[in-house]
């Protein structure tokens, strides 16, 4: 390990970047082409990164192989961690949490109020055990990690309710939270708009760290402005898992049935892209 690097862990992270006003990208992944071109964006750009899983992506790669993965990574740049992303599945949950994720997203956002503080507060009690950070969700974030062809606008009663969210917070214990303030899961007609006068009122009066789901086409200026005022996490899947297709698509139609020759320029353009999104978040 380089010995200039000093290990630290995840909350010291989100601490210096909310101190800072610059925010960690969390990448989802589930292929190596994916995780390596994230990986190697981190390096180069001296960042820390999130490497995030879906119930479906983990289910897929693996929770042992992805915590190898990220352990082998670490032995070269410290910075590399693993986030369970919309997790319902409370055994799932467990199991990341025992296998050593750093953090775990429970999202409880369809269950009645009552219920979302409840298992919230168990998961909490469960993970900080562990040295664990849970990112917590009240309103449901809509739309799908995929390319819509429509033109979507939340409506109002879909954004946080500030005096629910304190609450929320109050009573769970989460290190943060997963808010609505007009951010959509996947890519739409037109960029992505923002309510940030909503954001102010939530960073000024809930002390958990700020997260933003949804931040794929998100309007870039909108990006710098919710980071300027308490965005601490901003998710990204749908545009790397487009670049990994496209990538992928165009490398096929060369003449090689070699993998590594094959998988090469998938993996640049996706760190390509992963570093084009480190610098709009950390660069003021």
């Amino acid at each position: 390990m380089n010995s200039k690097l000093k290990p630290k862990n995840i909350k010291t992270c989100f601490q210096e970047s909310r101190k800072t006003k610059k925010a960690i990208g969390q990448f989802n992944f589930s292929s190596f082409e994916q995780i390596k071109g994230i990986v190697e964006a981190a390096r180069k750009m001296k960042t820390p990164v999130i490497l995030g899983t879906s119930e479906g992506e983990i289910s897929f790669f693996g929770i042992t192989e992805a915590i190898s993965l990220r352990n082998g990574y670490r032995t070269t740049f410290p910075y590399i961690y693993l986030n369970l992303d919309h997790g319902k599945d409370i055994p799932l949950i467990k199991k990341a949490i025992d296998s050593g994720y750093d953090s775990v997203h429970f999202d409880g956002s369809q269950l009645p109020l009552k219920d979302n503080i409840k298992k919230t507060k168990e998961i909490v009690k469960y993970a900080h055990r562990k040295g664990c950070l849970v990112e917590g969700e009240i309103k449901s974030i809509k739309g799908g990690s995929v390319i819509h062809k429509i033109l979507f606008r939340i409506r109002k009663k879909g954004f946080e309710d500030v005096g629910i969210a304190k609450k929320f917070v109050k009573e769970t214990g989460v290190d943060s939270l997963a808010i609505n303030i007009g951010n959509i899961h996947g890519t739409y007609r037109g960029s992505k708009r923002l309510n940030i006068n909503l954001l102010k009122d939530i960073h000024k009066k809930i002390p958990a760290f700020l997260v933003l789901h949804g931040g794929s086409a998100t309007n870039q200026k909108d990006i710098k402005k919710a980071i300027k005022n308490g965005i601490t996490k901003i998710n990204i899947n749908t545009e790397t898992r487009i670049v990994w297709r496209k990538s992928l698509e165009k490398s096929l139609r060369k003449d090689s049935i070699k993998p590594y020759e094959i998988l090469t320029p998938v993996v640049e353009g996706i760190k390509q892209k992963i570093e084009q999104k480190i610098k709009l978040f950390t660069t003021k």
